[in-house]
């Protein structure tokens, strides 16, 4: 039987052990990337020796002129591309986040001498995801250009090439919107060229966008028609109408957005017709439907028409219904806090509506849109008192 003593130094020998095992996997680790910068360190000074340079008996190259020059100012374009590329990224890890924010820095410090190599990269497609598709902060293009963390390394790479600036830089963008097959990058894009010569690129980038939806790109369908929306564009009207009800019997809710946008109180017709369709037969599935036609409650008949026949459709839950008719003093305004004549008027229209329908025994003995109207009621009543109050003599 072993003693404690024994016992207390084999522990110790195999704590030894396993330090020992750890560093030498942690060191050759460091070796592997020691030499990796020792291979491309030789390959930048081979290019300055090919250009009449030297090497002394130190460290430092000698150019032919006797001056000296510093040492390799650091990786080069191409070996940082590939190191991006090959990174490991999880989210949420800080090691690797600051690994990745690292080398595009470096690859920021190159300037112009790196745009060869970037525009390579960005024509072989290859690509690294940091924000994941379904996060909210890639909804938001201001939000998306001045973020710490890029959605992904092409979004990165096309923010370097924006602040390296000039034609070169607009080129290679516009080859990147004429190639990419990504909604997200399509608006990306279309916001920096916008922002670096604004009107220039407009027609590249209507065409990018009609070509991902014409292929019925189902991710961010609703940014490429903010695309559209953005330079006033109605050219997809029509393929817009024939997308709206989709093959699942959902509506599409970004290109019923874009012909809102596009035709203003004439969406109210095709909105009209679109209610009708059989092809909506899925419980709830006609409310984005009723919900366009609110905007123009209390300005077109027609919308009137369709809002009071989805307050009593049997398609729709109880929770639309009653969100249908609270909205009513918000959707189609443009201003709720400061509501403009316009405004004022569809309240005002609004207002006299609540107060019919809470005459009605319909209503009355409907708890759901009973609640709806005295609460629409009620909102629409504070609008209107605040807007004479602050114009007493109106």
């Amino acid at each position: 039987m072993k003693t404690p003593v024994q016992l207390l130094l084999a522990l110790g020998l195999g704590l030894v052990l396993a330090v020992i095992v750890e560093e030498h996997r942690y060191a050759g680790q460091i070796e592997a990337q020691r030499s990796a910068w020792e291979l491309e360190k030789g390959r930048l000074e081979a290019a300055l020796n090919g250009r009449g340079a030297k090497r002394d008996s130190g460290s430092r190259v000698i150019v032919e002129s006797g001056r000296s020059a510093p040492e390799a100012a650091g990786p080069s374009a191409p070996f940082l591309l590939n190191q991006l590329a090959n990174l490991p990224f999880s989210e949420g890890n800080a090691r690797s986040t600051r690994q990745m924010l690292a080398a595009l820095e470096q690859l920021s410090r190159i300037g112009p001498q790196a745009l060869p190599a970037i525009r390579q990269f960005l024509a072989g497609g290859s690509d690294v995801t940091y924000v994941p598709p379904g996060n909210k902060a890639r909804r938001n293009l201001k939000s998306l250009v001045d973020a710490l963390v890029p959605a992904s390394l092409r979004i990165a790479l096309f923010d370097q090439v924006r602040h390296t600036g000039g034609k070169d830089a607009e080129g290679i963008l516009v080859e990147a919107l004429g190639r990419t097959r990504n909604g997200l990058e399509v608006a990306y894009l279309t916001q920096i060229l916008e922002e670096m010569a604004p009107g220039t690129y407009k027609e590249d980038a209507l065409a990018a966008a009609g070509r991902l939806l014409k292929e019925g790109a189902a991710a961010d369908r609703e940014m490429l028609f903010d695309v559209m929306k953005r330079f006033g564009d109605t050219s997809y009207v029509a393929a817009a109408q024939s997308q709206i009800i989709q093959s699942d019997g959902q509506v599409d809710q970004a290109a019923l957005r874009y012909l809102q946008q596009s035709l203003g109180a004439q969406s109210v017709a095709l909105v009209s017709r679109y209610y009708q369709d059989a092809r909506l037969s899925e419980p709830g599935s006609k409310e984005p439907l009723a919900r366009a036609a609110l905007a123009y409650v209390g300005a077109n008949e027609q919308a009137l028409d369709l809002f009071h026949t989805a307050l009593f459709d049997q398609s729709l839950m109880p929770d639309q219904k009653r969100n249908l008719v609270e909205d009513l003093n918000e959707g189609g305004l443009a201003n709720r806090r400061s509501p403009t004549p316009e405004d004022l008027q569809i309240i005002s229209n609004r207002y006299a509506l609540t107060q019919y329908y809470l005459q009605q025994d319909y209503v009355r003995n409907d708890r759901v849109l009973n609640g709806a109207f005295h609460e629409a009621d009620k909102d629409l009543r504070n609008m209107l008192d605040r807007a004479a109050a602050a114009n007493p003599g109106k």
